[in-house]
C-alpha cells in the first residue's frame, strides 16, 4: 500500500511540476504579430494582409511603448517572453472606392478575423476572440484587448 501511495504523490508532484513549467509569463513584454491567412473563400489580398500586420504592430506599440514587436519570422529577444498574435479572416469585404476617394483612407476593406494570442513558446492559446472592422479599427480593437486582458506588460 505505501509505495502505490508513494507513486501517487510522485505522480502529483511530476504533473504539478509539468503544469508550473509550461505557465507562460504574462504579461509579456515582445509581441510577434503573425501574418493573417484568408479562410477558405475569402477574398484577402497580400497587401490587404501587409497592411493589417504594420496597423497591429503601430498600435500595439502606442499603447505599449516599452514592449518589443517583432514580426513573423524575427528571433525572438532572449529571456523575454513573446506573444504571438495571428488570425484567420473568415470574411472580408472589398474597400469602397467610391467612399475612399470622398473621405481619403477611411474606405478600407471590412475584415471580420478570427484572432488567436498565444505564447510564442509552446503555442498555447490565452485567448481568442472574433473581431471586426476596417484594418485601422481592427487594429485597435486588437491592441485594447491586449490591455484589457492584461496579456501584455504596461509601462
Amino acid at each position: 500500500m505505501k509505495p502505490i501511495a508513494a507513486l501517487g504523490a510522485l505522480l502529483c508532484i511530476l504533473g504539478a511540476g509539468r503544469k508550473a513549467s509550461a505557465q507562460p509569463s504574462a504579461p509579456y513584454s515582445a509581441v510577434e504579430v503573425d501574418r493573417f491567412v484568408a479562410d477558405r473563400n475569402v477574398a484577402f489580398p497580400p497587401h490587404e494582409q501587409s497592411a493589417l500586420v504594420d496597423d497591429i504592430a503601430r498600435e500595439v506599440s502606442l499603447i505599449f511603448e516599452a514592449v518589443i514587436i517583432l514580426r513573423q519570422g524575427d528571433a525572438a529577444p532572449s529571456g523575454q517572453a513573446v506573444l504571438r498574435i495571428s488570425g484567420t479572416v473568415v470574411q472580408s469585404k472589398p474597400e469602397n472606392r467610391t467612399k475612399r476617394s470622398l473621405l481619403g483612407f477611411g474606405g478600407g476593406a471590412v475584415v471580420e478575423a478570427l484572432v488567436n494570442f498565444s505564447d510564442a513558446s509552446t503555442g498555447r492559446v490565452l485567448l481568442s476572440r472574433e473581431i471586426n472592422g476596417g484594418s485601422g479599427s481592427l487594429a485597435k480593437k486588437i491592441a485594447k484587448l491586449c490591455n484589457s486582458a492584461q496579456l501584455v506588460a504596461s509601462n
